[in-house]
């Protein structure tokens, strides 16, 4: 109903590039963060503007140098999408990197009436610079590296923007210990991706073993700080601590930041560890498609999966103890 055809035009001729993020997270926001400076380093002529969450909107005009940040909620009406639409105007190109685009984000980019829109869904019409089966299979930061080079940007730096507070970061130091500290972030989305007690505890073992000399910093949010406090008290000995002044995303950076090593079940945490150079452990469920779009981008990196489980049912704390000692042996504990 409201996929038509896109009129075209040449992409090295762009002037006003709109980007819609409004389902991006901190972590896919990082990954894609050096499109931004590569794009502004090379067309700095070239007016670029973001479509995203109201919470992300700093982030992407304060770090990221976007010259315009549209924010959208969640879920937008039809005429919300329309004013919206109204509200940005004339726009030579739209890149929506969601690999299958729904109804209502057909409908915006019909509104929009951009000259060219560059997408993953290649069965639409609208999406007439189409990347779908150019880059599949390829890590989401080679997609849109592969979309600066559509753009006459063909050798970008694809370091990540990390955004830096030291304020924050100096109210970390008072509570972070002299010795080399491993981040342990045990949280992710969902059940299936938060490790329990028995994990933790095993993981803090295997560090201790390897870096007996070394602290562990359990990573928490505001709704979690109470069960790593109680975890910290349960694992004696002065090894484990938390950080109270832990309660936004930059505070988990900058705790990243002063860490010498990094286990996350969490892909936010670890493309912000990619991203800062940190040796690192992400442990994962399977997933073949979401893990060869969203691995760790770092030679500094290791990975780690838990076993199947029968059926369905994932869980992040199903694994082979013997296999994990085998990864902490051959990679991660020597970065």
């Amino acid at each position: 109903m409201f996929d038509r055809s896109s009129p075209g035009g040449d992409l090295r001729q762009v002037k006003r590039v709109l980007l819609v993020r409004w389902d991006a997270k901190i972590g896919d926001s990082i990954v894609s963060s050096f499109f931004f400076r590569e794009l502004r380093r090379f067309r700095p002529e070239m007016h670029i503007d973001v479509i995203t969450a109201p919470h992300m909107a700093a982030l992407y005009r304060d770090h990221f140098g976007v010259d315009h940040v549209y924010c959208c909620k969640k879920r937008p009406t039809y005429a919300e999408l329309k004013k919206l639409s109204t509200e940005i105007g004339s726009i030579d190109l739209v890149i929506h990197l969601s690999k299958q685009l729904k109804m209502k984000d057909i409908y915006f980019l019909r509104c929009l009436s951009a000259n060219n829109v560059m997408g993953l869904d290649d069965e639409l019409r609208l999406v007439n610079v189409k990347l779908g089966e150019a880059t599949k299979g390829r890590h989401f930061s080679e997609k849109f590296a592969y979309a600066l080079g559509l753009l006459g940007i063909t050798s970008p730096d694809r370091q990540y923007i990390i955004p830096e507070d030291s304020e924050r970061r100096q109210l970390i130091l008072r509570e972070w210990p002299d010795t080399p500290v491993v981040a342990l972030n045990p949280y992710g989305s969902g059940s299936s991706r938060r490790l329990n007690f028995d994990s933790v505890s095993m993981l803090v073992e295997l560090i201790g073993k390897y870096k007996p000399a070394w602290k562990v910093c359990l990573m928490s949010t505001p709704d979690t700080k109470a069960e790593v406090e109680k975890w910290c008290w349960e694992l004696e000995g002065g090894r484990v601590f938390t950080v109270k002044y832990s309660e936004t995303i930059q505070d988990a950076i900058e705790i990243v930041r002063l860490s010498d090593a990094v286990i996350s079940v969490d892909t936010a945490i670890v493309h912000i560890a990619s991203g800062l150079g940190k040796p690192l452990l992400g442990i994962y469920n399977h997933d073949e498609e979401n893990f060869s779009e969203w691995h760790p981008n770092s030679e500094k990196a290791s990975s780690f999966f838990a076993e199947r489980c029968t059926g369905s049912l994932l869980d992040i704390n199903f694994f082979d103890e013997n296999k994990l000692i085998r990864k902490f042996d051959e990679e991660f504990m020597c970065n």
